[in-house]
């Protein structure tokens, strides 16, 4: 039996992760066997999440098939802890619960691996879900305005590739208090468990970038490839008390919302990878933004680094008109341009510069197009293109670049795991 719940937590308490740990728990008390749950992100772009745009799922495993009643008493106690735990109070917080029968799973995995990637790629309606669950006879719970079945669906029908996260939460008497994590134990902990674990620290910051600000149950999560040498990095964190932890299984860190795109194809709110050449320098923006436009010959987009991009930015500010590029982000509606996630510089184009010394020792003066350059020493005369060129060495390298771990969505892909 599949189980997905999405939409419960708020910025002001709870988490969707809390409640799934939780129930995990319970029913390992009752006996069951229960997979490793799923913490599942989808569309970055999506413009009505809570907080990180992710759903969870539980999947009981049925050695042997559920009876009506054990199916019954499970639906019963997953309502009871999405209601005592979520924020109906919140504005945007819509949770969702949605059951899911083995048979029914096993019937639809193409219709759900297609669910899957609209949901990665595109902005999903109600209306679509719930005829997507009627075809797949799931049933579902809708509270408030009910997004949360959306997301919930899109936990179960998730597949392949996969990460790891261990989340550790606090304990009840101190949520919503400030954290206590001491970040040297952090920075040593990622050290020790390069490159298994990612995105724990931002040395370009120089903190710990793996505890929440929220004053949800979450003490801090620690991504990686591994989910043994999880539980060795927890135990290398110095922090206030743990109550429980949960290591989930998820999509974080697999550019899995990212597809290869031409530029003519291009639509707002979805993730794309562009190849093409740079065509129109990098300006600065007020607010310490810079953008530069590239063009693979059916079209230009203007690509946008944001200032919390930080040093990434510099990189940026050195393309020039005519490298070739990867451009990975996501696509804002307005204005219509790609954010900036990686950068694959492919090839570089050849910078120059005038030579501005006569073959005499002296200066060239530019006399404009019609006069072109005269010596100040020895009067010679260079028309306006025959003057000399020299090839300026970029102060750049053809390679891959990403954002600083702080400003890096929860999907994006790590270089250290290309």
């Amino acid at each position: 039996m599949f189980i997905g719940i999405d939409d419960t937590d708020s910025p002001n308490k709870y988490c969707t992760t809390y409640i799934a740990t939780l129930l995990v728990e319970k029913f390992k008390e009752m006996g069951y066997n229960v997979e490793m749950p799923k913490l599942i992100r989808m569309n970055p772009t999506v413009k009505y999440k809570t907080r990180g745009n992710g759903g969870v799922s539980i999947r009981i495993i049925e050695d042997k098939k559920l009876s009506d009643n054990e199916k019954r008493e499970i639906k019963d106690i997953v309502i009871e802890y999405v209601e005592n735990y979520a924020d109906f109070e919140y504005e945007t917080t819509n949770p969702g619960i949605v059951f899911l029968d083995e048979e029914n799973y096993a019937k639809n995995k193409d219709l759900l691996n297609s669910y899957y990637k609209k949901v990665l790629y595109d902005i999903v309606s109600i209306d679509y879900v719930e005829s997507i669950l009627k075809k797949i006879n799931a049933e579902y719970i809708k509270y408030k305005k009910g997004y949360g079945i959306i997301g919930a669906l899109g936990a179960i029908s998730s597949n392949p590739p996969y990460t790891y996260e261990l989340l550790a939460y606090r304990k009840r008497e101190n949520w919503g208090k400030e954290r206590f994590v001491d970040e040297k134990s952090v920075f040593e902990m990622d050290e020790k468990t390069f490159p298994f674990t990612f995105n724990n620290v931002d040395y370009d910051e120089g903190k710990s970038i793996i505890a929440p600000h929220t004053k949800c149950p979450v003490l801090y999560g620690i991504r990686g490839i591994d989910k043994d040498i999880l539980i060795e990095a927890m135990k290398m964190i110095k922090s206030e008390e743990i109550d429980r932890y949960m290591i989930f299984k998820t999509n974080q860190g697999t550019d899995v919302h990212l597809r290869y795109m031409k530029i003519k194809d291009i639509y707002p709110n979805t993730g794309v990878i562009v190849y093409g050449k740079v065509v129109k320098e990098p300006k600065n923006l007020p607010g310490g933004h810079v953008v530069f436009r590239v063009s693979d010959g059916t079209g230009e987009i203007d690509c946008i680094a944001y200032e919390p991009t930080k040093k990434f930015r510099n990189i940026v500010r050195k393309l020039i008109v005519g490298d070739l590029v990867g451009v990975y982000g996501t696509v804002r509606e307005k204005p219509f341009e790609i954010n900036i996630e990686k950068l694959k510089i492919i090839k570089l184009a050849k910078k120059y510069t005038k030579d501005k010394k006569c073959e005499c020792g002296g200066t060239l003066k530019a006399k404009g197009k019609k006069g072109g350059y005269k010596c100040r020493k020895c009067g010679k005369v260079i028309k306006y293109d025959e003057i000399k060129l020299i090839e300026v060495e970029r102060d750049i390298t053809e390679g891959f670049y990403e954002v600083p771990p702080s400003a890096r969505r929860h999907l994006s892909k790590p270089i250290l795991l290309f």
